[in-house]
């Protein structure tokens, strides 16, 4: 799913492309195009690039997600998906859009053209996987400049996904796949029926889908196990296979006596060997070198996934009946049940020490000094290595909790969402209008287990085991009494001891979203040129989220994300206008000259007061080409996680305190200007304030700083701009061919971030040029009245500024070849210019264009998209690939050519044929990642998985075969 990134026949194109396959049209018709709410002329060209996926596309090239065929577009980067979801805790299962790599909150979703409730309780972000891609008619994409129309979220562009709404009889439709090592199984089976009736005044269908995939494991792939990284011991970092670890499902014991370094040691409890055994010099130190292939050791990969498992359960029902020839009632219901599991490695303690799980054994340790060879042999090191057996010798442990199971997450997510509304025409003044008033309810519930999340505190007690009366009990008399068994760490403990320590965790939530919106089309008058058209409408919505964690899980006893509770809620008011002005046609020079403008104005009860608008202009000289250009205003409001997320105490020991007269002394005597600010802002921040005596109370060597992390509520909303430019030629004398470019920038201020600490104290508050009492970052830093600082906000900001530009190319042609069938040719391709950030204002910015490690998903400068096709009557054949430029590990890198910090071009290639028996019955069959095309093997690929990018494909060749069956 989510990563597969085979190419579609999709397009770049102007709406004209979506009716290119007839040369001239038999009927003029009146569309609404994604971007606009104005009814236009099918002829009529849009001036923004509008992309469209067909429904049968999608289930013909063996895709069962919306999300595998968005990905395929080549103004979408890497999201969210079922290969690099497995990994999290809450979003297992999950597939979302991510246009232009601005991450899948800036991109909005809608479905035929309204907005979805969300998919996760954090974000906003819809979760393409709750809706049933049997049901979709076809998909419609845009690159920014569509807030002005659909409001906010909508900055990097919008995907609108169109349902069907009639359907004929009844049609079946099953697929079933796996990858050419057996593993990986998806199968989906989906069933819809639709008929007519109240003498063909009404229409209702009905439908639903199920599909199930399975999960695949790192160590299944020659490719990807044990895996790669970095040998960081030569400036070189020449990759090298991955080291072994001595973090063990056993356990590795570090006895390390710092009065005598010669004899430093750690020894590594071997169970299946039945013996301890030393590790060699390469393994010693608790973290090993890059070259530790001690064969007795453990490879920590052997964990991971490369996908998760998913099944999913939708069904939709749509009713429409016409009052009359002008008027129609509609309903369209929904319901979604999606569970996805996640796969993590068991609960560990790091062999370093600290961490969530700081696990020492102590040397009077009642295992350590018993009877059993491996005690014995244990306890030879121990006191081999210096260490004395008292309760005063700690060793830190390394060690995965196996006994406890897998930390394994089920997410179950419930989508309900009911929309009801009447549409119709009427005339106005002798004009057409076309009108929609609706109402819509969405709602989310679910919930998130998290599996064997050991009690940190219990896990620790249950260690610490020594002899009380001739019994091994736990040392701590009151753990006792609450019943701790205590753990055998060298021989395996008792099934009461893991018992006792084990925890499940679980977070429970719930989101809603009630809307209602009305929208009015028409046009006012002739122009010359043709109907000035107009668009108005208003919404009003309202949205709640709630997400809270049982009561052990949100105070940090288990070893699991502790979040609290989030909750919140916002309501907002919008209105809206739309204009479209045809100013020439059938000129010289101006076969068609068009201008649009909209606006829409907000006002939403947590960040104020919105507006947000459109220019646009076409221009067609000849009826050969076209030239189109748009500039555009958009705004994301903050959503409830980042506005009402827990607020919660933290510490931090890394923080300096500007104002310490170290600190003043530390400015280079040339930096004049610097130490001036710097003064006169701790002087306004600190009464008495001398730069030469002053002592904080934090800094090296003193107290820790308080900070105050969590939401904000008092955040702004985001604010872009938006700007195309391109152009599209469809020769007349060869009307099968067309290509289009365009030039897209989208510029991001105020994005919703975090400030690191040294840069909120330094950078933006007493180094500023801007005075103390009117720096708002300022105002984040709180003192006493004798100077000491008290605490520091670090909560959500708009501090970022986000940059990215490129250029669309695509390119179609087709021919009938008669009895040799219709072939059909495209290439779609991006390149990215820039994509940029800021993290602070004033701050360096971050060059991420041609950089895997980008901010929210790998970018290459470079993605194309080709596909060739063949259909011979009955018989459809596709070919189709895409390919990625090679890009650099770290922006931080010089750009040269060493071959260890690229990850090299990417070339994936897919086959799949359909072939139609009768008229009642089709057959379809193919290869996804025909030439098993793998992730590039350098460690920064997610230890060369291909998780942390989603770019690639971690499945492999990837065969299905499905039926479709149609009765009317």
């Amino acid at each position: 799913m989510g990563c597969q990134r085979t190419a579609l026949v999709v397009g770049v194109v102007l709406l004209q492309a979506m009716t290119a396959a007839a040369e001239e049209p038999t009927s003029i018709q009146e569309v609404v195009v994604t971007g606009s709410r104005i009814k236009r002329d099918s002829g009529f060209d849009y001036p923004v690039p509008v992309a469209v996926i067909g429904g049968d596309d999608i289930r013909d090239s063996g895709y069962t997600a919306i999300g595998d065929a968005l990905a395929n577009l080549p103004q979408a980067l890497a999201t969210t998906g079922i290969q690099n979801t497995s990994g999290t805790l809450f979003n297992a299962g999950q597939s979302r859009a991510n246009l232009r790599g601005l991450g899948t909150q800036r991109t909005l979703v809608l479905v035929d053209g309204r907005r979805h409730v969300t998919g996760d309780f954090q974000t906003s972000a819809v979760d393409l996987n709750v809706i049933p891609s049997s049901m979709v008619e076809r998909i419609e994409a845009i690159s920014g400049g569509a807030s002005a129309v659909y409001g906010s979220e909508a900055i990097a562009g919008v995907v609108n996904i169109i349902l069907r709404k009639k359907m004929q009889g009844l049609v079946l439709d099953v697929q079933g796949g796996q990858t050419d090592k057996n593993d990986g199984g998806e199968w989906t089976a989906s069933a819809g029926y639709g008929f007519n009736f109240a003498n063909e005044r009404a229409h209702f269908l009905i439908g639903a889908e199920y599909t199930k995939a399975d999960p695949i494991m790192q160590v299944d792939r020659d490719w990807a196990f044990p895996g790669v990284r970095r040998n960081t011991s030569l400036a070189s970092q020449t990759v090298v296979p991955q080291s072994r670890s001595n973090t063990m499902p056993t356990a590795t014991f570090q006895l390390i006596n710092s009065g005598n370094p010669a004899i430093a040691r750690s020894a590594s409890i071997a169970l299946d060997r039945g013996s301890v055994f030393e590790n060699s010099a390469l393994c010693r130190t608790a973290t090993v070198n890059a070259l530790c292939q001690d064969s007795d050791l453990f490879y920590a990969n052997s964990y991971n996934a490369l996908q998760g498992g998913v099944k999913r359960a939708t069904a939709r029902s749509y009713l429409g009946f016409d009052l009359t020839d002008n008027v129609t009632l509609y309903t369209d219901i929904s319901y979604a049940h999606v569970d996805g599991f996640g796969i993590f490695q068991p609960a560990f303690s790091n062999a370093l020490g600290g961490g969530t799980l700081p696990a020492v054994i102590h040397g009077d340790n009642a295992y350590l000094n018993g009877s059993t060879a491996l005690d014995t042999q244990l306890r030879g090191f121990w006191t081999g290595a210096g260490l004395p057996l008292t309760q005063a010798s700690t060793v830190n442990v390394g060690k995965f909790w196996q006994e406890f199971g897998d930390r394994d997450t089920d997410t179950v997510r419930e989508n309900y969402r009911a929309v009801a509304g009447i549409q119709g025409k009427f005339n106005w003044l002798g004009r057409k209008a076309d009108y929609e008033v609706y109402g819509q309810y969405g709602e989310l519930d679910g919930y998130s287990l998290g599996f064997n999340v050991p009690n940190i505190k219990r896990t620790l007690q249950e260690l610490d085991a020594v002899q009380v009366g001739g019994q091994i009990v736990c040392r701590d008399a009151a753990a006792r009494a609450a019943g701790c068994q205590p753990w055998d760490l060298i021989n395996g403990p008792s099934a009461a001891a893991v018992s006792w320590a084990n925890a499940n965790a679980r977070s429970n939530g719930m989101a809603n979203q009630t809307i209602a919106a009305a929208n009015l089309s028409t046009s006012l008058f002739d122009l010359p040129a043709g109907p000035l058209g107009l668009a108005i409408g208003g919404e009003f919505r309202n949205e709640t989220s709630d997400q809270i964690q049982d009561p052990l899980s949100a105070s940090g006893a288990l070893f699991y994300n502790a979040i609290g509770r989030t909750q919140g809620k916002y309501h907002l008011s919008e209105g809206y206008a739309e204009i479209a002005i045809p100013l020439l046609k059938n000129l010289p020079f101006a076969q068609q000259l068009s201008f649009e403008a909209a606006g829409r104005l907000g006002s939403y009860s947590t960040v104020g007061h919105t507006n947000q608008w459109r220019l646009a202009l076409e221009w067609a000289p000849v009826d050969d080409v076209r030239f189109r250009a748009s500039d555009a205003s958009a705004v994301r409001a903050p959503n409830i996680a980042e506005l009402y997320g827990p607020q919660g105490q933290n510490f931090t020991n890394v923080a300096d305190d500007p104002c310490d007269a170290a600190q003043i002394a530390g400015i280079p005597a040339s930096d004049t200007a610097r130490r001036t600010r710097r003064i006169a802002n701790c002087t306004a921040a600190i009464p008495g304030y001398n730069p030469a005596t002053f002592s904080s109370n934090f800094g090296v060597g003193r107290p820790s700083l308080a900070l105050l992390q969590g939401g904000n509520p008092n955040l702004a909303a985001e604010v872009a701009r938006t700007y195309t430019a391109g152009f599209v030629i469809q020769p007349r004398w060869l009307r099968s061919l067309e290509f289009s470019t365009d030039y897209w920038l989208i510029n991001v201020d105020g994005a919703i971030s975090t400030i690191p600490i040294n840069t909120l104290l330094q950078n933006l508050c007493y180094d500023s040029a801007e005075s103390y009492n009117a720096n708002k970052f300022c105002g984040l830093i709180h003192r006493d009245a004798t100077g000491a600082a008290t605490y520091v906000e670090l909560t959500n900001q708009n501090v970022q500024a986000l940059k990215t530009s490129g250029i669309d190319t695509s390119l179609s042609y087709h021919f009938d070849a008669k009895s040799l069938g219709l072939y059909q040719f495209r290439l779609d391709g991006t390149k990215i210019i820039r994509w940029d950030l800021q993290g602070v204002p004033g701050g360096a910015t971050t060059h991420y264009a041609g950089v895997l490690t980008g901010v929210n998903s790998a970018t290459p400068r470079y993605k194309l998209n080709g596909s060739i096709g063949w259909d011979l009557r009955d018989f459809v054949f596709r070919w189709e690939s895409h390919w990625y430029s090679s890009m650099a590990v770290s922006e931080t890198l010089a750009q040269t050519a060493l071959t260890p910090f690229y990850t090299g071009s990417y070339w994936e290639h897919d086959l799949h044929a359909t072939y139609k028996v009768n008229d009642s019955l089709s057959v379809r069959a193919g290869a996804i990642n025909v030439t098993n095309a793998h992730p590039p093997i350098i460690p920064e690929v997610g230890a060369a998985t291909g998780v942390t990018t989603s770019v690639y494909d971690n499945r492999g060749r990837w065969y299905f075969l499905g039926v479709n069956y149609k009765r009317q």
